[in-house]
């Protein structure tokens, strides 16, 4: 009754801290040189709001130096 779609990859990873962050509105993880962090800080933020107006979920799984998995999960509707 249930759609889940993961996606994983193998970069660097999100701090246990910046995972806390990353959802909010231009929110963006910093790399030391702040002149160096790209985009604007919308997308995951988003990605949250569209899963939430379908009554679903989104998470994170990540370590440092091991990569992120999100993880949306949306309720599956029955045609009648």
């Amino acid at each position: 009754n249930k759609l889940i779609i993961s996606v994983k990859d193998s970069g660097i990873g999100i701090s246990e801290e910046n995972k806390k962050k990353i959802f909010d509105k231009f929110y963006r993880v910093s790399s030391g040189d702040v002149h160096d962090v790209k985009g604007y800080g919308l997308g995951l933020n988003y990605v949250k709001r569209i899963v939430k107006l379908h009554k679903g979920k989104i998470s994170v799984n990540s370590s440092i130096g091991l990569g992120s998995e999100f993880i949306i999960t949306l309720p599956l509707v029955k045609n009648v």
